[in-house]
C-alpha cells in the first residue's frame, strides 16, 4: 500500500533543526510549521484511504468519583527515522491532549525533537491559582526547552469575565509558584512519549 506523505517530506528543513541546539526562535519556527502542516493535511488520500497527516489517536473514557465522566483525546503525530529500511522506524514530533474534569476542559501541546526530548510545552488550565489565597483564573503556560533545560517561560492569565489573556510572567528562570505546572507538563510529556512508543511498537512493524 502506498504510504501517506509524512512530515519528513514537507518539513525537511525544520526537522534538521531538531537535532541542533534549540533556541526559542527555532522552536517557534518548528511549532508554526507543524501546526500549519497539520491544519492543511487533514484530508483523505484518494489512493489508499490513509490520512495525509500520520498520527495515532487515543481516546480514554472513564467515570471519576466526585467529578463524573472524564474523556481524554490524545493525538500523537510522528515522523520517519532516516533509516535505509522499507519501513523505517518512527519518532514522535508533536502531541496534543484535550481532557475534562467535571465541566472544565483542559488542553495541552507538546513539541519533541528526534531524540524524544520535549522542546515546547503549552498548557491551558481553566481553573488555577498560584497559591491558596489567590482566586482561580484561566491560565496559559508556555515553556521552551533545550535538552531538558528551560530556555524561557511565559505565563498568561485572565479573569473569567475578561475576553483576552494578559502577561503575568516572562523569563529564562522559573518562579517557585510556577514550578507545579512546569513539573506536571514535563511529567505529561514523558508519559505521552512512552504511550507513543508502546502504541507504535504494538501496531507498526519495522523491516530491513
Amino acid at each position: 500500500m502506498k504510504k501517506a506523505i509524512t512530515l519528513a517530506v514537507c518539513l525537511a528543513a525544520c526537522i534538521q533543526l531538531c537535532t541542533a541546539q534549540n533556541s526559542v526562535a527555532s522552536i517557534r519556527q518548528r511549532y508554526a510549521a507543524i501546526k500549519e502542516y497539520i491544519s492543511t493535511h487533514t484530508g483523505t488520500n484518494e489512493n489508499d484511504g490513509a490520512e495525509w497527516a500520520e498520527y495515532y489517536h487515543v481516546e480514554a473514557r472513564l467515570f471519576l468519583p466526585a467529578t463524573g465522566g472524564h474523556k481524554e483525546n490524545i493525538y500523537m503525530y510522528f515522523n520517519e527515522k532516516e533509516e535505509n529500511k522499507i519501513y523505517p522506524g518512527h519518532y514522535l514530533t508533536f502531541a496534543t491532549t484535550k481532557y475534562n474534569y467535571a465541566a472544565r476542559e483542559f488542553y495541552e501541546e507538546y513539541l519533541y525533537d528526534e531524540d524524544g526530548n520535549v522542546a515546547f510545552i503549552y498548557r491551558y488550565d481553566p481553573m488555577w491559582a498560584p497559591d491558596e489565597k489567590a482566586e482561580d483564573k484561566e491560565y496559559e503556560f508556555r515553556f521552551y526547552l533545550n535538552k531538558g533545560k528551560l530556555l524561557s517561560a511565559i505565563v498568561k492569565s485572565k479573569d473569567y469575565a475578561q475576553a483576552s489573556f494578559s502577561d503575568v510572567y516572562s523569563g529564562s528562570s522559573l518562579k517557585k509558584e510556577y514550578e507545579m505546572p512546569f513539573n506536571q507538563g514535563m511529567a505529561k510529556a514523558k508519559s505521552i512519549h512512552q504511550l507513543f512508543v508502546d502504541t507504535d511498537s504494538a501496531v507498526y512493524q519495522e523491516s530491513e
